[in-house]
């Protein structure tokens, strides 16, 4: 015949502990995985701005030699549009 051993329970202290810990362990998964969802659009926002870059830059050139073809070599002030023909 098996013996049965008495049931033993923590005490009331001792399960409201483990129910915290295990309330503040699952608090951090939830706050991580926002955080990484964050990082993800973080980095999708970052990777348009790069590409927008590259694309201003791109006209930025296309429109510096438009006006070397147009003007030849000038100094340009970008506020009025003043043109000085360089020589």
């Amino acid at each position: 015949m098996p013996i049965v051993s008495e049931k033993k329970f923590l005490t009331e202290k001792e399960l409201q502990d483990l129910k915290k810990f295990q309330n503040q362990t699952q608090s951090i998964i939830i706050e991580l995985g926002e955080i990484e969802f964050y990082k993800i659009q973080l980095e999708k926002r970052s990777k348009n701005i790069k590409e927008s870059i590259i694309q201003i830059e791109t006209l930025e050139s296309e429109f510096s030699d438009y006006l070397d073809e147009k003007y030849g070599k000038i100094s340009l002030n970008t506020e009025t549009g003043e043109i000085t023909s360089l020589k």
